[in-house]
């Protein structure tokens, strides 16, 4: 499983020992962590030139594309990190925020959705609290499914997503949903 790390720039000065730790732990329990705060140094990074910010900027996008999860550690106030965290939503990727006793992410506390976990932590129970994170948010991962389909009911389906305007994808699932809901041998 492919993790995105992401923190502050401007934290590493107050966080560093943290963020190593938090990397440290999701290596250790086997996950590929694709990260780039560990080496750069706020100067370096606060140094690049247009054409160099284009390209960090695609990269960051790219990196959230891999990834499976997104495990932000946010006890620092980072304008960039709430980005990352929203683009790393809108992709429905599961999030989890990390974030120390009274460094609560304020902003973030208002955000209504399944996929992202607010998790206080301590390096001394980093491990336990990552597994944890880990579980809740693997089962908000979703996976791609493709089959088949006789050509009316493409058609159909293109009818409602234009009438009803949603995508297709979309009123698939909610009728799948409704089923699952309906049926009793699944609940129980």
């Amino acid at each position: 499983m492919k993790v995105y790390f992401v923190a502050s720039i401007r934290g590493k000065s107050q966080f560093l020992e943290n963020y190593k730790s938090i990397v440290g732990a999701l290596r250790a329990g086997g996950l590929e962590v694709i990260e780039n705060i560990l080496k750069p140094t706020e100067k370096e990074v606060y140094a690049l030139t247009d054409g160099g910010k284009i390209e960090y900027y695609k990269r960051v996008l790219k990196w959230i594309s891999q990834a499976d999860i997104v495990v932000a550690e946010a006890s620092f106030s980072s304008l960039g990190v709430g980005y990352e965290i929203s683009l790393a939503l809108e992709k429905n990727k599961p999030v989890i925020v990390l974030y120390e006793e009274g460094q609560a992410p304020h902003f973030l506390g208002g955000i209504q959705s399944d996929r992202l976990s607010l998790v206080k932590y301590t390096l001394v129970k980093l491990p336990s609290i990552l597994k944890q994170a880990f579980e809740h948010s693997s089962a908000q991962m979703e996976t791609r499914f493709n089959f088949f389909v006789p050509r009316r009911l493409v058609v159909y389906l293109d009818w409602i997503s234009k009438n009803k305007r949603i995508p297709r994808a979309v009123y698939l699932r909610q009728l799948i949903r409704r089923e699952m809901q309906r049926n009793r041998d699944f609940q129980s």
